[in-house]
């Protein structure tokens, strides 16, 4: 069956297997069910949204403004089509529960993990456990206690579901910014050097190592990249 010619508001048509109902609102025909039943066919497509209580399934394509299923989607791949860093799966509110993958790639460098601080640090900050709270800034040299630097884009977190006012996330591995102090060299070991920097270290004591420096600096403060987690 052919879509109607010249189709009134609320009017359906079923092509293919597939109920559509027309909207004047937006001018197009919209992929919908009848009685909460299944989408199925070769090929679904719509300008505005596709809706089904139990299954959306298609050998072809699927596409619409928005595909919402109570049941679940069959696909062999998710394509962004909005560009790259464009549109999310599951929310902060609304999440999935487990993720199941060969393997994962992502943009930003760093696995990192929510702490409870006792204050708002900024990125690149290097803080140690203690304070009022479980993390705090870093306001010795060498410090044995020392946590990690605050994280400005991680690729992973976790502990995610903190909602403490002054959660914190510490990159605990990978390349971080990180605010230092005094001369590094490519390759140095990285130890806190007091208010919240790091600095270099060619004897550094157990437990105080942050990481290892990527960048040579000559300056007196700044920001590099550091390989936390490296020894």
């Amino acid at each position: 069956m052919a879509f109607p010619v010249s189709p009134v508001n609320g009017q359906t048509a079923t092509v293919n297997g597939v109920i559509y109902t027309y909207s004047t609102a937006i001018g197009a025909w919209t992929v919908t069910t009848s009685n909460a039943g299944d989408i199925s066919a070769n090929t679904i497509s719509s300008s505005g949204a596709i809706t089904g209580s139990t299954t959306i399934s298609a050998i072809g394509n699927i596409t619409g403004g928005n595909l919402i299923t109570g049941g679940s989607i069959a696909t062999n791949g998710v394509t962004n089509t909005g560009g790259n860093g464009i549109g999310n799966i599951g929310n902060a509110a609304v999440y999935f529960n487990t993720v199941f993958a060969k393997s994962t790639s992502a943009q930003y460098a760093d696995l990192a993990e929510f702490y409870v601080a006792d204050a708002v640090y900024e990125p690149g900050t290097v803080l140690s456990f203690g304070g009022s709270n479980e993390v705090t800034l870093s306001s010795v040299s060498s410090d044995a206690r020392v946590a990690g630097v605050v994280s400005t884009n991680p690729a992973h977190v976790m502990n995610s579901g903190s909602d403490h006012e002054y959660a914190t996330i510490v990159a605990l591995a990978g390349r971080v910014p990180t605010r230092v102090i005094g001369t590094v060299r490519k390759g140095d070991m990285m130890v806190s050097g007091g208010n919240g920097y790091a600095q270099a270290s060619n004897q550094p004591v157990m437990g105080s190592i942050l990481g290892k420096a990527l960048e040579d600096f000559d300056g007196t403060t700044g920001i590099i990249e550091v390989v936390i987690g490296k020894l």
